[in-house]
């Protein structure tokens, strides 16, 4: 085949793939409602306001949920900590100032070498954490929580990676840009961070990847329920159904910010829930909204950041400097240390995320829901997504971004939680 046929065969082969990539991942969402559903289903409600959280969920899901906990946890620290050992020792091994030097050589422009090196970095912390973000996918994978398929979960990796590289790229080039140029470029740079937060989340609602997701106006149905919440609520909120053809795990969360600012329902949350479950599940998302939860967390994740880079930039201006070291080769050792703060950000986050889940579901029951109906909603959510009642203190700091079952259900029908 000669080059001028490969041209002409390239661009159908990519209508292939992406044939192929958004036909295998769109069935997903066609296995709900399922035995999970109908068990949940089959409940009273009557049995709902008077059993607590372990009484109500499937218990042989809940051995898988901590099943799922034991295997995903130290995975996760793995994939966090790895980068971190892999720039450190990047930076100590001289490797880093070599790289610095050998892209001087390349490139005459320094702006160009700081973009690149930049890049480089990213490229080895997405590089580093490979396996295991492969054996936490193959953990999802084989625990129900993705439907995702091996090639395209490697497409999203590439192109995050790709993303990453130019992200950290221009980053570097901004902030060095500006310690060229001013005392005060730790104002700028803080500035930018706060610009760049808002205006990701402002833009969130319209950035939907159109291989996996699909986004559309609700049902009619289900639009009149969140309609009469709202003029309930006071409030006015578009609604929009996103389909999510990668899981067949429910979904609902409040996206953007301002005038962009939306409720999403997922396809598969339409399909299980009927009309009470819908009204809890709207509410719960208006509860969001009135916490401004979207700003609030936006808000924090800036602040950790900053607050992050300090401490990392702090701590590495008091590790002494090698012979080869300047400003750009340093970058690995202060990757490194924000690799490290990351580790202390997240509980933080995840503690002000669980403390709007609580926010919210008062708010819901203040919107005098169906409170067997929320229950149910809870009950289904926790078999389905494999969430341990009672998790343990590790796994309440770094993966839980919503109250435990437990405490949510007692909080609904009144019944003692379970958890110690």
């Amino acid at each position: 085949m000669n080059r001028g046929s490969y041209a002409k065969f390239l661009p159908t082969a990519l209508l292939l793939l992406l044939t192929a990539l958004t036909t295998a991942v769109a069935s997903a969402a066609s296995v709900r409602p399922n035995a999970i559903d109908h068990r949940v289903d089959g409940l009273s409600a009557h049995l709902l306001l008077v059993r607590s959280a372990a009484a109500l969920v499937d218990p042989e899901r809940q051995i898988a949920a901590q099943r799922l906990v034991h295997w995903y946890l130290p995975g996760w620290f793995f994939a966090t900590l790895l980068p971190v050992f892999v720039l450190a020792y990047y930076w100590q091994s001289g490797r880093a100032a070599a790289m610095r030097d050998y892209l001087r050589k390349r490139f005459r422009n320094e702006t160009l070498v700081r973009f690149a090196f930049g890049a480089t970095l990213g490229l080895l912390v997405r590089a580093s954490a490979l396996l295991p973000n492969l054996y936490l996918y193959r953990v999802e994978r084989v625990m129900s929580q993705s439907d995702q398929l091996l090639r395209a979960w490697g497409l999203d990796y590439i192109l995050i990676t790709i993303v990453w590289m130019l992200a950290v790229g221009s980053v570097v080039c901004a902030v060095l840009w500006l310690v060229d140029r001013t005392h005060q470029w730790y104002l700028y740079t803080i500035a930018g961070i706060f610009a760049v937060y808002f205006l990701l989340t402002y833009i969130a609602p319209y950035a939907n990847l159109p291989l996996f997701d699909r986004v559309v106006q609700a049902p009619a149905a289900a639009a009149a329920i969140a309609a009469q919440l709202e003029s309930r609520a006071h409030l006015s909120i578009p609604v929009v159904e996103q389909v999510r053809t990668r899981s067949h795990l429910g979904l609902a969360y409040v996206a953007g910010i301002g005038p962009a600012r939306r409720i999403v329902i997922g396809d598969v949350t339409l399909k299980v829930s009927d009309p009470s479950e819908l009204q809890y599940v709207f509410a719960r998302e208006l509860g969001y909204v009135d916490a401004g939860s979207t700003w609030k967390t936006t808000l924090t994740g800036a602040l950790l950041f900053i607050f992050g880079t300090a401490i990392a930039v702090a701590i590495a201006d008091r590790i002494g400097f090698r012979r080869d070291d300047d400003p750009v080769s340093r970058l690995a050792l202060v990757g490194a240390l924000l690799g490290v703060m990351y580790l202390v950000a997240v509980p933080i986050d995840n503690g002000l995320s669980r403390n709007l889940s609580e926010r919210a579901d008062r708010f819901a029951m203040a919107m005098h829901v169906d409170r067997a109906a929320a229950v149910r909603t809870v009950v289904r959510e926790t078999d389905q997504r494999l969430v341990e009642v009672c998790p343990d203190i590790m796994a309440r700091l770094f993966m839980e971004r919503v109250q435990d079952p437990s405490s949510r259900i007692s909080a609904l029908n009144g019944v003692a939680p379970t958890c110690p």
